[in-house]
């Protein structure tokens, strides 16, 4: 089922918000479960990631490039930029009546991986009446209109993978910060000593570890985007050809 664009957007920032409300959600039911005033076990997450540091910033600067880059896919990979539904029908109707300069002209106005197929075909079609040397200009006609999409697929393609990068580096930035937090906690220990108190390790802990879950809930969401987009683009792929062996077919019983 096709959905809109702003259901798409939605969607994604939903995927994205998930893991952040499900965190909350077991903190509310932890401290539901205690004996201690709620004002206590209020955690401030606005200041826990900004105890993070620097790790936190770059881990939010990469959520922001996460969000961006999956709406620009969500909008750039519709399937009227792909493969639109209507084309083909348009496509063998305009074959029909002889009528070239519709088919470059819908290139023009609507765009799309199928509308640029259709105007290369009609601009480049053999016309020569030798059967032998019209099947052989045929067939690299095929071979080029076929070569063209796949490469525009895979531009599409390559687009994607800048979330593939954020899933994968988010955790790993998010582990550098709990790394580095631990050591500057354990460092204290080793200054004060036997004097030292044990809230204020623990304070430094959990300043460590909330670059970690910052990284995490920036990579699962990412990674799931990624895939979808993956496969999004798989399905369009098979519409695409399905559409040019239709085109090319209408373009044989025009001989």
């Amino acid at each position: 089922m096709k959905l809109p664009i702003r259901a798409s957007i939605f969607s994604a920032a939903a995927l994205f918000c998930l893991p952040g409300l499900l965190a909350a959600q077991t903190a509310a039911e932890t401290a539901s479960e205690t004996a201690e005033p709620a004002e206590e076990m209020t955690i401030d997450w606005i200041q826990e990631i900004i105890n993070g540091g620097m790790t936190s910033a770059v881990l939010l600067l990469l959520s922001a490039a996460a969000i961006g880059f999956l709406v620009e896919r969500l909008i750039r990979m519709r399937n009227k930029y792909l493969a639109p539904a209507y084309y083909v029908d348009f496509f063998t109707g305009a074959l029909a009546n002889h009528d070239d300069d519709a088919i470059r002209k819908e290139a023009e106005a609507r765009p799309s991986i199928l509308a640029d197929a259709g105007a290369y075909i009609v601009e480049h079609r053999p016309h020569i009446h030798r059967a032998e040397l019209r099947a052989a200009d045929e067939v690299r006609l095929q071979t080029a209109v076929a070569d063209a999409a796949a490469r525009a697929i895979e531009r599409h393609r390559q687009r994607c993978y800048p979330l593939a990068i954020i899933a994968t580096m988010a955790p790993m930035l998010g582990l550098l910060g709990t790394v580095i937090g631990m050591i500057e906690a354990f460092s204290k220990v080793a200054i004060l000593g036997d004097t030292g108190d044990a809230a204020l390790l623990a304070d430094s802990i959990s300043k460590a570890l909330i670059t970690t879950d910052i990284g995490l809930v920036l990579a699962i969401p990412s990674l799931g985007a990624y895939h979808y987009l993956k496969q999004k683009l798989s399905i369009a792929e098979l519409a695409v050809e399905e559409a040019l062996e239709a085109m090319f077919a209408a373009l044989d019983e025009q001989k």
